[in-house]
């Protein structure tokens, strides 16, 4: 499985293909900012990958036209893992 780190917490966990990075930060008690309940509306759960950045799927359409995307922001609820990747929430 998958290892997901957030920093700067350094809380972290084992995720399947399934689960959004979102998700995961809820299950360990990381705030990501969401306030759409992950639908992608909001684009307030922004992370910055910091490792690992090929072991995400690439952007989804929702995150493309999020213009304040810099290349290694994502938006949580719309990551899903296929490797370890290390994510800041600041």
């Amino acid at each position: 499985m998958p290892k997901v780190t957030f920093m700067p917490s350094g809380e972290s966990m084992d995720i399947d293909g399934e689960t959004t990075l979102r998700e995961a930060a809820h299950l360990l008690h990381v705030n990501v900012h969401d306030r759409c309940g992950g639908m992608g509306a909001c684009c307030n759960c922004v992370v910055t990958v910091l490792q690992g950045a090929a072991n995400i799927q690439p952007k989804s359409t929702v995150e493309e036209a999020v213009f304040y995307l810099a290349e290694n922001d994502r938006l949580s609820c719309q990551c899903r893992i296929t490797g370890d990747v290390v994510v800041s929430t600041i």
